[in-house]
């Protein structure tokens, strides 16, 4: 068989390559592919699955594994299959199904050939034989070309003439007709046959591409070829490299805009048209591998950011370290360059490397020079190409194991006609390689910075210094010296947890400022050496994270003469109105004879920094030291700085010392980047424990009296005498007692949980920086300490109170119980201080053992406490704050709370013995289960009132029977878990899950078998406003089962026993209920709850009934339980949904936040710690619970930018990107465009989606719920559209009445006949819309119209996420449109012209100009620009439509500040282009009538006319008969009218006015303008009085004209450019509804046209009808989303396969046809939103 030589350059990726031959004997076609599949799986791939690779969908295939050496396994034994495809090929005037039946022959090579099956017959003569050839290549793939061959005996010389290519048919006009088996084809008919089959190809390879994979295996071996070489260079190689290091000497100059970036830029221009750049950056690789980067420029993440269609090349040269690459771009204005370059390589003796590219100009004439310049003239893709030149050279350095610099200096010449400001675009473009390899290998800031201090060496003893060294460290250290000797104190100040900052105010030196001096220390969890290499490497990731963060203008290494000695400079943003100030500072790090010191002063040089811009900074200073002194275990460092610094300038000394605690903030940021504070606690906690529980402990007689005396005091108090308190955690009971003579409460908890004494843990002494001044603990003994806290209450005038206790711990004899007992008592090193007050305190702690619960064990700690602040606080106050104070023990019980795991082992036990639960039922059982069943079924029969709940998945509705005044409730909502866990979660009674605080008493009474139980339950009853109500008893008696049809049934019936009788001062409630638990999967169930509850006692039965939802509301906590349990790896996007649901729902418990925490931070923490994804993913990513606190608390404010990848997130960046979410809400229509912003903004979202399918639906359902929440943002816009509309409804009918009593009473007459016409208009889609719903809803809707508020409320709808409702026509969205374009089609537009031409003629007579009537026109303008607007930029941002259409939507830029100017822009450009058309419009009716009638319908007839000859009359809207052709005329006129006087940018869509057309008709609508005023001015007759002076026409309608002009230009500038040439595309109407099919990736977006009207689409029936046929059994199998009832009666009858339309009709005879009743009354195809059209 004929194989032809393939092209290589394009052959490794995804377009491939092909070759076609046509001889007599038939048609020969040869492709090529590049695949990321090894040589033994893509044979036996194909063998299996040759017909199932064919599909688009996501079809499963058999796993496949490597073959390894010799590729033999068992599928191999396989040799051969036959395969059946019967698809359909379009033709030149039909559709022709070419079935074929191939079988495939796999050989010893791996190769298979392709032929008709063996048969008797011969071969059809549409047969395809064919080979398919691999051929392996490295790093586990392989090269597939297929050769396929068709025989044809005619037409071959017309196939030749019209030139053999892949065509794709428009006009076909004829049915799907099958190839018969006697007729031939054509050539042209076989090359599309093959190019059928061929396009298996590029499905194989989207199916299995790993293009990152193989890249980086491409990239290591390169790596290991360069580490490992031993080829010497050529003396040309060298020759070349030598001159290329010359690049670098130029006096460079950094580019703007660059000096904070990750990559520094530099320019130098070297000349006309040639300059040359620099770029230098840091990347997160090791030298060898980017090396490899650079050297493999075919690389696939490199190759998918060109265009594939021009040359792209590269060849390397054997042994040597050179390589020829020959690129082609274009660059604008049609202008195309072409680089043909050498590149040469070599590794110095340094380590370093360096790669050299010279262009080919530069080599010298002979054959290798020849032999590139014809392949350049071969292979360019235009003529025109002009040869540029490229000249440069990489330095790459080692820095680190996986960090290097890479140093790129360039040169190039374009050649050609650039302008100077194109070629300075040009130098920072060129450098963009750089900026690639830092985006590529960016990796986590704190791993590398790790690298680089692994790398930081040793530094030299001070005595070794240079003397300039030596003397810069000797000055700097004096400082320490010069303070001590002032005689100064040194004065605390503020500083965060573990950090001590100290200021003194020592007098001036000679000839400068007296600035105070600053001094901190701390300990840092981390050797000296390491601390000092941070500190030291100034430019660090972390370091410049912070300066980010801080907002900090500049930071720029100026000078390194050696590794310990380097000079910056750094410029600090100050507030306003002060200048920013610039620092220059000199680093030199030694050791002396405590450890290691880094000294810091300014340079006695003078210095002039390039920023890349003037910074218009003062020149501050700084100077001083930081000391890093080992301590025992050389694990931690102790940090002390000393620091003088002065911003000099006009800064008062006093302002720059007040910022003392700023400056010395270094420290703080160095204890935090190494901080190990929960391993530090932890150890500490451990051997506090070791001593507690192994060490005897020997007690002295005043130790023993402390412990009886504290014991008697508070131990010895009787139980009964306790007064229960209000506890805010159910696991911690609370208690208060008054002693006698003491008016200071006594409060005592009690809980289970595990704790550890260690007052001094890192951990409190966090919680004590909030409020506390000092805090210190003496150690007498291994049992005794000495506490001493000082604490400012933060009351005014308030002094801070002293603490002075003892604490002695003790162990009864059985070692069962620890007591801890705290007093205070008097000490010599802590004396009272008049600044302090002193208070008091006595605290018993008991520690109790219990037994294990669930393998966990437990402890029971008892506290009891008594505090006495002292001073004129009365002692009622002090005890209201009773469980405040106790709430320590809560926080102490969360530390350690084992609850989740707990619970999660009690439900397994119970789903184990649901499982295997076999006892039988007695007859009271089967009582009880039966009349539980029979109240279900009592109100099934109810129709019952809708419940508003917190969470909209569960469905709650009231309802009542006959006869009795209380409400049956019922709620049915999907739980994540089976049947069986559900029932395990219910049955568990005691469960600490969503336990209440108010349950006085919950025991089980009864439990005669594993199905029954009677549970008694006495509670609180607390609710708003009541002061006080009994206590309620419950006894119910609860029993399940299991249902025949799966599932089970849980019944609880209330009951009464002697053995609880009546208590007095405690009603008896009743609280029947029947739950139902149905399985809908393999991990989800379906819950249907029944309550009739009945509270008892004076409680009226309509108060039951107002707060039975909230009683429905607890099945939300089976709900939370299971998503609570559930693991990050098993969430997806339900769970994402279900999550941000909860993540708004407020707790109860969130109301006793803690101390400087919200409410909002309270309940997103305790999300996160207790559901058990969320807290893998805060493990994995510290900063989430900041980023979700944010986005929960929705405050709105500025949003701030972020380009930081996910891999560097901090907590401050994560502030700002949750609380830019607010701000995007604001801006959007809809959540879903809010959220799809927000995340296209910040790249780190970006990132986070792509790794979690959950993420997206989880911020939609949170910005859903804000959404409807806010009153500010989208309600404020959309109050803004309804304040406008209906001020313009008031203004008109106020001017009708002024124009009726005023003597125009035809403009009066006109402009209430608008009016009313727009309120009709609208009054007729609303009856249209709601013919087939209540009565009693139609009337609503039209009173609203009435009202005037109508576009309002229909973008309220929107904006809340409303669909379709089932007795509605049309989407709520499309219901806005409809309502926005009637208003502006019926009355602000003609309106507004009759109102100008009024005021004109008003003008010409002798009434004068109205202001009145001014005003009213331009809230008529304003209105019309809102509303286009609205309609245009609402599409737009549809996250939906983007994806379904991404070429037409998205033209609206991301971020916030650009979305609400462009949506300004587009307000005013309506309005604007209202009154200019308008005033237009007004001056030719001065002419005469005649001339308006002649020019509309001259315009109008020309825009029908270009429809009709493009064959695009028919709109869209799937109508048949008459009502498509006046649902077509009436749309075009409409559309065309509204695009005339307000450029609705939407209606440019192909499936409205077209691109073309739409451009076209602004610049006639703005020309007409001008015409307009010429005409008027030249029929003037002689002494005919003008309406206005000519000049000032002139000037309005030019003013106007220019403004607009303007103002879209400002439009097109901020928009996306890539999308203008949606304004210039000839796209027609049909080609677009047909392009949704064709071009549709997914089912979902080819269903679209089945939703527009079938005369755009009949020439792509065949097709259309063959896909559904084919597709229609799986839909019903898998129900996809959009397969729903509406899509259904969408399709034709021919187009269902039988026995699926059989079960559709139901036995009714013929389905209905879509009419105008259908699209506009329901039934049939309804109008959704769509893409390319409204």
């Amino acid at each position: 068989m004929f194989a032809p030589d393939l092209p290589v350059q394009f052959g490794k990726h995804r377009d491939g390559s092909s070759v076609v031959q046509i001889s007599p004997g038939g048609v020969v076609k040869a492709a090529s592919q590049y695949l990321h599949l090894d040589r033994h799986q893509l044979s036996r791939l194909l063998m299996r699955s040759f017909a199932a690779l064919y599909s688009k969908d996501e079809t499963p295939l058999p796993p496949i594994q490597s073959g390894g050496e010799g590729g033999a396994t068992e599928g191999d034994q396989l040799e051969q299959k036959t395969h059946e495809l019967d698809r359909g090929v379009r033709m030149d005037r039909k559709i022709r199904r070419v079935p074929q039946t191939l079988t495939l022959t796999k050989h010893p090579d791996d190769s298979i050939s392709l032929r008709p099956p063996p048969s008797d017959l011969p071969p059809p003569p549409h047969a395809v034989h064919g080979v398919i050839e691999i051929k392996e290549e490295e790093h586990g793939c392989s090269t597939m070309t297929m050769t396929l061959r068709v025989l044809c005996t005619d037409a071959v010389k017309k196939a030749r003439s019209r030139g053999v290519a892949d065509k794709t048919q428009s006009n076909v006009k004829t049915g799907t007709t099958e190839l018969g088996g006697g007729e031939p084809l054509t050539s042209e008919e076989a090359l599309l046959v093959m190019d059928d089959l061929l396009s298996l190809l590029p499905s194989v390879y989207g199916r299995f591409a790993r293009p990152n994979e193989v890249d980086a295996a491409v990239h290591a071996k390169l790596a290991a070829e360069f580490l490992t070489s031993t080829t010497p260079t050529s003396e040309h190689e060298d020759a070349l490299l030598e001159r290329a290091r010359g690049y670098d000497d130029k006096p460079w100059k950094r580019m703007h805009g660059t000096v904070r970036d990750s990559v520094e830029k530099f320019q130098a221009l070297a000349g006309e048209k040639s300059a040359f750049g620099k770029a230098v950056a840091s990347v997160d690789v090791a030298a060898e591998v980017a090396l490899a980067y650079l050297w493999h420029s075919e690389s696939f993440s490199r190759c998918n950011t060109r265009d594939p269609k021009l040359l792209s090349l590269a060849v390397p040269v054997p042994d040597s370290h050179s390589m020829y690459q020959l690129l082609e771009a274009h660059i604008g204005a049609g202008q195309h360059r072409m680089w043909a370059v050498k590149w040469t390589w070599l590794r110095e003796p340094s380590g370093d490397f360096i790669a050299a590219l010279t262009t080919i100009q530069d080599l010298p004439d002979g054959p290798e020079k020849a032999g590139i310049m014809s392949t350049i003239d071969k292979n360019k893709s235009s003529s025109n190409a002009i040869i540029a030149e490229l000249r440069s050279i990489y330095r790459i350095s080692r820095t680190a194991k996986n960090v290097c610099q890479v140093t790129l200096v360039g040169q190039g010449t374009l050649g050609g006609w650039i302008p100077d400001s194109a070629m300075k675009y040009m130098i920072k473009s060129s450098l963009a390689v750089v900026d690639d390899m830092w985006d590529r290998y960016e990796r986590s800031g704190k791993e590398v910075d790790a690298e680089l201090r692994s790398e930081f060496p040793e530094p030299e003893p001070l005595g070794q210094l240079q003397d300039d060294q030596k003397q810069l460290v000797e000055r700097c250290l004096g400082l320490e010296a010069y303070a001590n000797s002032a005689n100064q104190p040194w004065n605390s100040i503020k500083a965060p947890p573990l950090v001590d900052l100290w200021m003194q105010h020592s007098p001036a030196q000679a000839g400068a400022r007296s600035v105070a001096t600053g001094k901190g220390a701390c300990v840092i969890d981390a050797p000296a050496l390491e601390v000092a290499a941070w500190y030291f490497t100034v430019g660090g990731r972390e370091d410049m994270r912070i300066v980010r963060e801080q907002g900090d203008l500049a930071r720029v290494v100026l000078a390194q003469p050696c590794e310990h000695d380097f000079i910056f400079a750094s410029v600090k943003r100050m507030p306003f109105p002060l200048h920013s100030r610039e620092f220059l500072v000199r680093y030199i790090c030694c050791k002396d004879a405590v450890g290691l010191v880094v000294a810091f002063e300014p340079p006695r040089e003078k210095i002039e920094v390039d920023y890349g811009a003037r910074m218009n900074a003062v020149l501050g200073t700084a100077s001083g030291f930081v000391r890093f002194t080992p301590m025992a275990d050389n694990t931690q460092c102790k940090l002390e700085l000393y620091q003088r610094v002065d911003a000099g300038g006009r800064v008062p000394v006093f302002v720059v010392n007040s910022k003392a605690g700023v400056a010395l903030s270094t420290v703080a940021n160095m204890r935090e980047q190494f901080q190990r504070d929960d391993e530090v606690d932890a150890r500490g906690r451990g051997e506090l424990a070791a001593i507690i529980e192994h060490e005897q402990q020997n007690y002295e007689a005043a130790e023993e009296q402390f412990i009886a005396r504290v014991q008697d005091k508070l131990g010895g108090l009787k139980e009964e005498n306790f007064k229960e308190l209000d506890s805010p955690d159910h696991l911690v009971k609370m208690h208060s007692i008054f002693k006698e003579k003491d008016s200071s409460a006594v409060l005592r908890a009690s809980t289970v949980a595990a704790w550890e004494m260690a007052k001094m843990s890192r951990e409190n002494m966090k919680v004590h920086q909030d409020g506390g001044l000092d805090r210190d603990l003496v150690r007498i003994n291994d049992h005794q300490n000495i506490y001493h806290v000082v604490y400012d209450l933060s009351i005014p005038t308030f002094l801070p109170r002293q603490w002075v206790s003892m604490v002695v711990w003790k162990w009864e004899e059985d070692k069962k119980e620890l007591t801890v007992a705290l007093d205070t008592i008097e000490y010599d090193a802590f004396p009272k201080r008049k600044e302090y007050l002193r208070a008091s305190t006595t605290t018993l702690v008991k520690y109790t053992q219990e037994a294990e619960f669930g393998g966990i064990p437990q402890t029971k700690v008892t506290w009891t406490q008594q505090v006495d602040l002292g001073g004129a606080i009365p002692k009622w106050v002090q005890n209201r704050q009773g469980v405040d104070l106790l709430m320590y023990l809560s926080t102490m019980r969360k530390r350690f709370d084992q609850s989740p795991a707990i619970d999660a082992a009690s439900n397994l036990r119970l789903v184990d013995m649901i499982q295997n639960h076999d006892e039988p039922y007695i007859e009271k059982e089967e009582d009880v289960l039966r009349d539980g069943q029979a109240q279900f079924a009592v109100f099934g029969a109810q129709k019952g009132k809708e419940l508003k709940m917190p969470l909209p998945a569960v469905k709650a509705k009231l309802a009542f029977k006959a006869g009795d005044s209380r409400a049956f409730g019922f709620v049915t909502t999907t739980v994540r878990a089976s049947p069986e866990q559900v029932l395990a979660f219910m049955w568990d009674f005691d469960k600490r899950f969503g336990a209440s605080t108010d349950n006085l008493e919950k025991n089980i009474d009864e439990e005669p078998n594993a199905h029954n139980k009677l549970l008694f339950n006495k509670k609180k009853y607390k609710y708003k406003r009541v002061s006080r109500l009994d206590s309620r008893s419950f006894l119910s008696r609860c029993v399940w089962r299991e249902l025949d049809g799966g599932g089970f049934v849980f019944v609880t019936s209330p009951e009464e026993t002697q053995r609880r009788p009546p208590e007095e001062g405690v009603v008896r409630a009743t609280y029947p209920s029947m739950l139902k638990i149905k399985a809908l999967g393999s991990d989800s169930s379906r819950l249907e709850y029944v309550i009739h509850p009945d509270a008892g006692g004076s409680v009226p039965a309509w108060v039951m009934n107002l707060v039975i939802g909230k009683s429905l509301a607890r099945v939300i906590q089976t709900q939370e339980f299971f998503q609570a349990r559930r693991g990050l790896a098993e969430w997806r996007e339900d769970d994402g949904r279900c999550t941000g649901e909860f993540c708004l729902m407020k707790t109860k418990r969130e109301k006793h936040h803690g101390k400087g925490e919200t409410r909002v931070e309270a309940r997103v923490g305790a999300m996160m710690m207790n559901h058990k994804g969320l807290r893998e993913l805060g493990e994995k990513q510290k900063w989430f619970v900041v980023l979700l606190t944010k986005i929960v608390e929705n405050k709105l404010r500025p949003a701030g930018d972020s380009k930081t990848k996910l891999c560097n997130m901090s907590e401050k960046e994560a502030r700002v990107i949750g609380g830019a979410l607010a701000s995007c809400i604001a801006a959007n229509l809809t959540a879903a465009a809010a959220v799809d912003e927000w995340i296209l903004r910040y790249p780190a979202m970006g990132e986070l989606e792509r790794e979690y399918v959950w993420f997206r639906p989880m911020m939609d359902t949170i910005a859903q719920r804000l959404l409807e929440s806010v009153s500010w943002g989208l309600k404020m816009r959309l109050y803004t559209g309804a304040g406008l509309s209906t001020m313009d409804l008031i203004s008109d009918v106020f001017m009708i009445y002024t124009y009726a009593t005023t003597g125009y009473q035809g403009t009066a007459l006109s402009l209430a006949v608008m009016v009313g016409l727009s309120v009709g208009g609208q009054l007729i889609t609303t009856f249209l819309q709601t013919r087939n719903a209540p009565r009693v809803v139609m009337i609503k809707e039209m009173l609203i119209v009435l009202s005037g508020v109508a576009p309002g409320i229909h973008a309220m709808r929107v904006a809340n996420g409303a669909d379709q409702s089932e007795h509605a026509a049309m989407h709520p969205e499309m219901e806005l449109v409809f309502t926005r374009c009637t208003e502006m089609v019926f009355e602000s537009v003609p309106g507004t012209v009759l109102q100008i031409s009024t005021c004109l003629q008003s003008m010409k007579g002798d009434d004068g100009f109205s202001k009145v009537a001014l005003g009213s026109i331009i809230v008529s303008a304003l209105t019309t620009g809102f509303s286009a607007a609205t309609i245009s930029f609402d599409f737009d941002v549809s996250p939906q439509r983007r994806r379904d259409e991404p070429d037409f939507y998205g033209y609206v830029p991301d971020a916030a500040s650009s979305r609400t100017l462009i949506f300004g822009c587009m307000i005013i450009n309506g309005a604007l282009q209202l009154l200019v058309r308008s005033v237009s419009m007004a001056l030719l009716a001065m002419v005469g009538s005649k001339w308006v009638l002649t020019y509309l319908v001259s315009d109008m007839g020309l825009y029908f006319v270009y429809k009709i000859l493009r064959r695009d009359l028919w709109h869209w809207v799937a109508l048949e008969g008459a009502a498509s052709v006046v649902e077509s005329v009436l749309e075009r006129l409409i559309v065309k009218v509204l695009v005339d006087f307000t450029g609705v940018i939407q209606f440019r869509g192909a499936g409205e006015v077209g691109g073309i057309y739409f451009t076209l008709n602004m610049v006639m609508a703005l020309a007409a303008s001008f015409v307009a005023t010429h005409v008027y001015y030249a029929s003037l007759e002689e002494g005919e009085k003008e309406v206005m002076d000519q000049s000032v026409a002139w000037m309005i309608v030019v003013g106007l004209s220019s403004s607009w002009l303007i103002f879209f230009t400002c439009f097109l500038l901020i928009m996306k450019k890539s999308y203008l040439s949606t304004f210039f595309s000839t796209q027609s109407g049909h080609a677009w509804v047909k392009a949704s099919f064709l071009n549709g990736t997914d089912d979902q977006q080819k269903t679209r046209v089945l939703r527009k009207n079938r005369k755009q689409w009949a020439s792509i029936r065949g097709d259309v009808k063959a896909w559904t046929l084919e597709n229609w059994e799986r839909w019903e199998e898998e129900g996809p989303e959009w397969f729903d009832d509406k899509f259904r009666w969408s399709v034709d009858d021919d187009m269902i396969p039988p026995e699926s339309l059989r079960k559709l009709k139901g036995g009714a005879g013929e389905r209905r046809r879509s009419s105008l009743g259908d699209v506009l009354g329901g039934g049939g195809a309804r109008v959704a939103p769509t893409a390319g059209g409204p």
